[in-house]
């Protein structure tokens, strides 16, 4: 059983040599414009790292979540133990305008 699992493991390792090729064979002209570059010009590279930079948060790596337009209505609601309780069983928004009119 050892043997016909390293023999089959040693015909896997062949035919993935077989497909990869020769491995001094250099891609030619056609197969390195196509998008298999290794380096790329300083405008492109500044183009990703400007539009990557714009989603971080002054370098801690996190995207900057968008502020709720809503929060400051909701912390009005939690500080009213009454809308408060209304909001855990309708709602947030059904809760405001109940106790203070349209959200």
């Amino acid at each position: 059983m050892r043997s016909l699992m390293v023999l089959a493991l040693l015909a896997v390792a062949a035919l993935c040599l077989c497909l990869a090729g020769p491995a001094d064979a250099k891609p030619s002209s056609a197969e390195s414009r196509k998008g298999g570059a290794t380096f790329v010009s300083k405008r492109e590279g500044s183009e990703v790292v400007r539009r990557l930079r714009r989603y971080l948060d002054s370098g801690l790596g996190a995207p900057v979540p968008y502020p709720d337009p809503l929060e400051p209505k909701r912390e009005v609601c939690e500080l009213n133990p009454n809308c408060d309780e209304l909001a855990d069983h309708i709602g947030f928004q059904e809760a405001y305008q109940r106790f203070y009119g349209p959200v």
